[in-house]
């Protein structure tokens, strides 16, 4: 039996292509535990964060958050672009000065989809850390997507407890959309210990996902620029008030963009722009037909691999 796997040997040689020295070492130790204790590192650092928020005199300053946060993050993608990226049948290397602009963050930046064919299915560690604590959490718990060879042989034969297995593109697909009927928001995380570049979509909600908590915790940092842990997908939405009922299943919403209030004239709806990541889950939540989807340059560039593919080309 071989003493280094030849997952972990691969793992080794693709944190060679965007580090050297004690820098790619380090990530390589970051990296191997942030992938075989996936859960107990999200819990961890959930645990420290919340109670930082609690005690301003200890919490970290805006600069170092912003230190860790260019090096873990994530975009959002609109429901329409997920369906592109899980359809990819080749290889994509976006060049740098592209990414960057899809992904505005100026570390964990690389937009690069090689054997996106290999797929995995991993349990959510945000969910199981709200079973954990005696709630309920939302369904499925085995929803996080891997993807591309080198992640996707990795976190199969080091997270087996984390019921890694092994999807095709069909069933990926029926599962995503499955998630964004629900009402999940979807984002694609970026990591430095993972090569710099994208290795997982996740299904967001608002009530589990710590992901979309951090972003609430950002906000009230003062320093912080106007894109923090999340880049928008690059929509907005618009709502026809016209069948709005005021009802609230829209303020589901992950990034707690629109809210009802009471007003001698009745509920109001208020939807604040600025916290909107174009994320649609309140299109989907909507009972009423009320909410579209709609492309929005202020909200930064979509995650389209479609588009992507065509600039990579010229």
């Amino acid at each position: 039996m071989a003493l280094v796997k030849e997952s972990t040997k691969k793992f080794w040689q693709m944190q060679g292509e965007g580090a050297k020295g004690l820098l790619r070492v380090f990530n390589m130790i970051h990296g191997y535990l942030y992938y075989t204790i996936y859960d107990h590192y999200v819990m961890g650092a959930s645990t420290i964060l919340r109670w930082l928020g609690k005690h301003p005199d200890w919490s970290i300053t805006p600069k170092t958050y912003k230190y860790l946060m260019e090096r873990y993050h994530c975009k959002v993608m609109a429901p329409q672009e997920f369906e592109k990226l899980l359809k990819l049948d080749q290889d994509i290397t976006v060049p740098q000065e592209i990414a960057k602009k899809v992904v505005p963050f100026p570390v964990a930046n690389k937009i690069i989809m090689k054997n996106f064919d290999q797929l995995a299915l991993v349990d959510c560690p945000c969910r199981l850390e709200k079973a954990a604590l005696g709630r309920t959490p939302c369904q499925p718990i085995n929803t996080c997507l891997f993807f591309g060879k080198i992640g996707v042989d990795f976190v199969t034969t080091h997270m087996p407890r984390m019921h890694a297995r092994r999807v095709t593109q069909e069933e990926a697909l029926a599962q995503i959309r499955s998630n964004v009927e629900k009402g999940y928001g979807l984002t694609i995380w970026s990591k430095d210990a993972t090569g710099y570049r994208s290795g997982v979509l996740c299904s967001c909600c608002s009530c589990c996902c710590f992901g979309t908590e951090v972003e609430r915790m950002a906000r009230k940092i003062p320093g912080l620029g106007p894109i923090n842990i999340t880049a928008p997908s690059g929509y907005s939405v618009v709502t026809d008030m016209s069948k709005c009922k005021a009802d609230g299943a829209c303020t589901a919403c992950p990034y707690e963009a629109r809210e009802i209030l009471q007003t001698p004239e009745g509920k109001k709806l208020v939807y604040h722009y600025d916290l909107c990541m174009g994320c649609g889950a309140c299109v989907h939540k909507c009972p009423h037909g009320a909410i579209t989807l709609v492309r929005d340059e202020k909200k930064g560039i979509p995650f389209d691999v479609e588009e992507l593919r065509k600039q990579a080309r010229a």
